[in-house]
């Protein structure tokens, strides 16, 4: 049975993330889940479908940037152009993403 999270302020909460640290939590093998997203079966869910993964909770949008400077109206995000890096096929040169990623 999975322990009941601890909400804590000020020094407890400092030293309550110290300890989760020091148990492993956030390493490779003990990952911290955004907003409950599991890796392992997003994965699946790519490899399954045929598609690459596209975050619903991060949006290619100006408003996933951030507010105020970074905002949907500011100068500094005007021109912003969302990405994907190129994924190659296995067994072309150097490493593909799909060695590693959906």
């Amino acid at each position: 049975m999975a322990e009941a999270p601890i909400f804590a302020a000020g020094m407890a909460a400092k030293l309550r993330s110290q300890w989760d640290r020091d148990g492993g939590l956030g390493q490779n093998d003990n990952a911290l889940k955004f907003l409950g997203q599991d890796y392992e079966s997003l994965r699946a869910q790519c490899l399954q479908s045929g598609k690459l993964f596209e975050d619903h909770l991060f949006p290619c949008t100006t408003s996933s940037l951030g507010f105020k400077e970074l905002g949907p109206r500011s100068a500094k995000t005007s021109g912003i152009r969302w990405m994907r890096p190129t994924v190659r096929k296995r067994g072309t040169r150097g490493r593909s993403l799909l060695d590693g990623w959906c």
